[in-house]
């Protein structure tokens, strides 16, 4: 009897464990820190629907690669700056299924952020 309530308890203790580490690590907050929700106004956002001429290489953020890039230019980003304006819901709306390959998105809009400031600083060709 005692070798069935020991299974029992450590299946409920491996079960709650296991909801703890997908509540803190796997859900993703929805809003971006330091801003609060009442403060985030939904803007109007380019989205081109054919490739401009001053289009960057988004393959130079870290983590983006050519089947990540391929998909954003179908939602009609192809700049730094597009895609560093992104939410984390229009980035998970952009990129869709593919988005559950990533572990830090938060991350990969940093970069992008990152070298949009070094674009208009002209520290990018």
């Amino acid at each position: 009897m005692n070798i069935a309530i020991a299974l029992v308890l450590g299946l409920l203790i491996g079960w709650l464990i296991e909801w703890v580490i997908d509540w803190f690590y796997w859900r993703r907050p929805r809003q971006e820190q330091g801003q609060p929700a009442a403060m985030a106004v939904p803007t109007q956002r380019i989205r081109y629907k054919t490739p401009p001429d001053d289009a960057d290489d988004l393959k130079k953020i870290k983590g983006i690669g050519p089947v990540i890039a391929k998909r954003l230019n179908q939602a009609g980003i192809y700049k730094y700056e597009q895609l560093a304006d992104l939410t984390l819901d229009e980035f998970e709306e952009a990129l869709g299924d593919l988005l559950q390959r990533f572990i830090n998105e938060r991350a990969i809009l940093r970069h992008a952020r990152e070298l949009a400031d070094k674009k208009r600083q002209g520290e990018l060709a």
